[in-house]
């Protein structure tokens, strides 16, 4: 069955260097170093993934080495919890778009969804996405979809596309891990249209290339490096 399922499979992308370009490389461990972040940008470069997401920490410091190396730097906001209240996010994802980071991945309040408090959900996600633009950069938006009903993400997914959330993320691997293929094709088809980011438990080729199937359009997963190495398809 798992070699029947690697050949359906293989039509998904044509080869490393197509499936690279649609990972987000992310290193968001408490412990990182500036040097296992520095190599993440050197990874991102002569790998040709999509960008090098790391903490607001290291991407303060090291942006312009990431621009020196043509690479784009992604960063996260309210991360991994989300209980902070939107206008602390909102200055965050503001600080790191005038610092040369391109993309935020910003951690909805689960809370305020789970409350029932879809007023303050309506100005935290506007708030991010404001914020976001005025210094360039694109939001994607981190819904936790393992923890949420379906009227609730649809509902999300409604304001997301009515304020110009540019994705939306299916978890942040902590709370919750989103990259299985039920959650992706649940969130893709709640979505309305908004593109998607699988993230949370991608580890291989095959998980990366079932999460594509599935209708993600970006893969998150600091195991990038093994996920192109075990991809099942030459190139």
């Amino acid at each position: 069955m798992g070699a029947r399922l690697e050949g359906l499979l293989k039509g998904v992308v044509s080869g490393r260097r197509e499936l690279a370009a649609m990972i987000d490389a992310t290193l968001l461990s408490p412990t990182a170093s500036l040097d296992e972040a520095r190599r993440l940008i050197g990874d991102v470069a002569s790998r040709g993934f999509y960008c090098a997401l790391m903490p607001p920490y290291h991407a303060r410091i090291l942006a312009g080495e990431a621009g020196d190396a043509g690479v784009r730097l992604c960063s996260v906001a309210g991360f991994p919890y989300g209980y902070q209240h939107y206008r602390v996010k909102a200055a965050e994802v503001e600080d790191l778009s005038s610092h040369g980071v391109v993309e935020v991945d910003a951690v909805i309040n689960v809370a305020a969804v789970l409350s029932g408090q879809w007023g303050y959900v309506e100005e935290e996600i506007g708030a991010l996405v404001d914020a976001a633009r005025r210094g360039g950069a694109r939001l994607k938006l981190i819904v936790e979809a393992p923890l949420l009903g379906d009227s609730e993400l649809e509902r999300i997914a409604a304001i997301a596309r009515r304020v110009g959330v540019d994705y939306l993320k299916t978890s942040t691997g902590v709370l919750s891990k989103g990259g299985d293929p039920y959650t992706v094709s649940r969130l893709v088809r709640l979505s309305g249209g908004i593109p998607v980011k699988a993230a949370g438990g991608i580890r291989t080729g095959l998980d990366a290339l079932v999460a594509i199937a599935a209708g993600a359009s970006r893969i998150g997963t600091s195991s990038y490096l093994r996920v192109i190495e075990t991809l099942p398809v030459e190139g």
